[in-house]
């Protein structure tokens, strides 16, 4: 089958991840409008960036919250990895869907609600799953307030957790990739006629993102969610709750959740000793003997101690464990973060294999371990703190590629559709 012009709406587009990864997958993925803005900078670097990779797109540089979402171009898919901060481990105060970043998930839901895109993917925090924690009232709550939006919007949901180093790359960057289908998509038909029809552990094995069986070892034991046990969003943001929150990867159809952990059938991860180059140049990457003891500090971790919620109705434990130091060059890399390039706990620090001294990785580093071109972020009046920021916020842009594909094959399979218009709205949420 002749592959047809797939069109793209990228929302939080950052440096252009998704755009570079779906393109190497298909180039018939064509972006027809993007978005990007970072709240909080008078510079806007990565907007920047975008636009010098991706001359002739046509690049909103707004605050998404701002923009008339009936004047963005139809779409056949839309994309986002969208803003994490209130669900992320690496905020001690995270507030979930309410919080200042988690709450741009309603921005996404009146860009649905505008334009009625065929298909979603969007990329989050695995922690997204249990959001806002298990330490928390009501674990699940927001990933299961995302889920149903979608499913009183007409559509679909399959997710997966998916650590980026079991399929080959070179970072251990564990998140979430939500993948929706409209009501009137043959895709989402086909879902529904396996929840009937097929064992539900095989379903989950077979299902995009990245829906290779030969990718996944092993499903554990099926749990099933109805989200439909409350009468609307208002009370199911005050009440739902899970013992754990959500599993490794689950589908939903008509409100009905099946979830389930799973182990990945790896494949032998490419490592940092493949990425760091000997003898770098750049002098101020290099540690003197007081970074070095500070480091040795942060890095160490401390054992478990038991705080008392905010309630005061329960204690939990609380503790950090050690992080290697150096990084081991025969692994892939950690997660990276924003702060990369800073004295911090999660800031990457490596023995270079030329002259064996104690550095931070370079900004092309930092790029490689993303699987961007190296060089990618680097233009004049681009600071090396912005270049690491980029990258803290960036995707894993081969792993783009290979759920590309996918997704190439799913949405060429769909039939020929006049303009799909729906009169289901929803209001926010008002607690």
């Amino acid at each position: 089958m002749k592959s047809k012009k797939i069109r793209v709406a990228e929302l939080f587009a950052g440096v252009g991840g998704f755009h570079i990864g779906l393109k190497h997958a298909d180039v018939n993925f064509d972006v027809v409008w993007a978005n990007q803005f970072e709240p909080g900078r008078k510079h806007q670097f990565a907007y920047e960036i975008y636009q010098k990779r991706f001359e002739g797109t046509n690049l909103s540089p707004k605050d998404i919250a701002l923009v008339n979402k009936s004047k963005i171009p139809q779409m056949d898919l839309l994309v986002g990895g969208f803003p994490c901060q209130d669900y992320s481990v690496a905020s001690s105060s995270a507030k979930g869907l309410f919080g200042k970043k988690g709450v741009l998930w309603w921005d996404i839901k009146d860009v649905i609600e505008a334009k009625w895109p065929e298909f979603i993917l969007l990329e989050n925090v695995d922690r997204l799953l249990t959001s806002p924690g298990v330490t928390k009232e009501q674990p699940g709550r927001d990933f299961g307030m995302i889920l149903r939006t979608l499913s009183d919007l007409g559509y679909s949901v399959t997710w997966k957790v998916i650590n980026a180093a079991d399929y080959g790359f070179p970072q251990r960057r564990r998140r979430t990739f939500i993948f929706a289908s409209r009501e009137d998509t043959s895709y989402q038909a086909m879902l529904k006629k396996l929840v009937q029809n097929t064992n539900i552990s095989n379903v989950l094995k077979t299902i995009a993102p990245l829906s290779s069986s030969l990718l996944v070892q092993e499903v554990k034991e099926v749990e099933e969610v109805n989200l439909n046990e409350f009468k609307n969003l208002d009370e199911f943001s005050s009440k739902f709750k899970l013992k754990r929150g959500f599993r490794k990867t689950g589908l939903m159809v008509d409100g009905h959740v099946y979830m389930a952990d799973y182990l990945p059938k790896s494949k032998p991860p490419k490592t940092l000793s493949e990425i760091i180059k000997p003898n770098n140049a750049i002098k101020s990457l290099y540690l003197d003997s007081e970074k070095i003891q500070k480091f040795k500090q942060l890095k160490g971790g401390f054992q478990q101690q038991h705080k008392i919620s905010k309630s005061g109705e329960y204690t939990y434990r609380y503790g950090m464990g050690a992080i290697s130091f150096p990084d081991p060059l025969d692994k892939p890399a950690r997660t990276m973060v924003t702060s990369e390039h800073t004295v911090s706990r999660m800031s990457h620090v490596v023995r270079d294999p030329g002259n064996g001294k104690l550095r931070l990785i370079s900004p092309e580093e930092a790029e490689l371990i993303n699987t961007f071109p190296e060089g990618w972020t680097n233009f004049k009046g681009i600071s090396d703190t912005e270049r690491y920021f980029t990258m803290g916020n960036a995707l894993v842009v081969d792993l783009i590629t290979e759920i590309g594909k996918e997704l190439s094959q799913i949405i060429n399979d769909e039939p020929q559709k006049g303009h799909f218009r729906s009169n289901r709205k929803i209001d926010y949420v008002t607690h």
